[in-house]
């Protein structure tokens, strides 16, 4: 059984409380938490360029509130089990404030690498979920697991683009999947680990 971390228990204490709100809330309110807290490139763009006028706030915010928001029950479960069984050896080994700047960081480049989709399909999306954060932490993960991560991680990019081609079928139907934030989290996590890993409080050389 993994032994959470305070602060992998905080953020996923966060992420289910948000979402416990919004299943009691009016299914409209709901909605609107989601379109306002989730990441859409245009419109966050709208609001840097000042362009966009309405939510400005909210707008400008969503690059980080997007990573607390989930579509359903299961999305969320997903995300959560993987942000524990990642999150807690990387919170033990880095410490509370490095880990956290690892996790904040992949949720932000996740984000900006939507917006970089966006100039090359100009599609209109908002996404939510921790997915890309949690990708992050799998690349951290890999950067002190293995010597070989390339393969894991040429693995995982493969995957999502396939995913981000053919749309993911399963059972008939298409699935959304952000794929483009997965593979901006895991860069991001894979990179920033060489460095808040440096003197960090439980670091001792790559994980056998």
């Amino acid at each position: 059984m993994i032994n959470a971390t305070p602060a992998v228990l905080a953020l996923i204490g966060a992420n289910v409380a948000i979402h416990l709100v919004r299943l009691l809330l009016p299914e409209q309110w709901s909605m609107i938490i989601g379109t306002l807290g989730g990441f859409s490139p245009p419109w966050f763009l709208g609001a840097v360029m000042g362009e966009q006028e309405d939510y400005v706030v909210f707008l400008l915010a969503s690059p980080l509130t997007y990573a607390f928001l989930h579509a359903d029950l299961l999305h969320l479960v997903i995300n959560m089990a993987f942000l524990l069984a990642f999150g807690t050896p990387l919170d033990r080994r880095l410490g509370r404030g490095r880990f956290l700047t690892l996790y904040v960081h992949c949720a932000l480049v996740a984000a900006g690498a939507s917006v970089a989709l966006f100039y090359y399909t100009f599609q209109q999306t908002i996404i939510v979920g921790a997915s890309g954060a949690v990708s992050g932490l799998f690349g951290a993960i890999l950067q002190v697991t293995t010597k070989r991560a390339w393969i894991a991680g040429a693995v995982f990019i493969g995957s999502n683009l396939v995913i981000g081609y053919t749309g993911l079928p399963v059972a008939g139907e298409v699935r959304a999947i952000a794929w483009e934030a997965h593979i901006g989290g895991f860069v991001a996590g894979y990179l920033l680990m060489l460095l808040l890993d440096r003197g960090s409080v439980g670091s001792t050389g790559r994980w056998s």
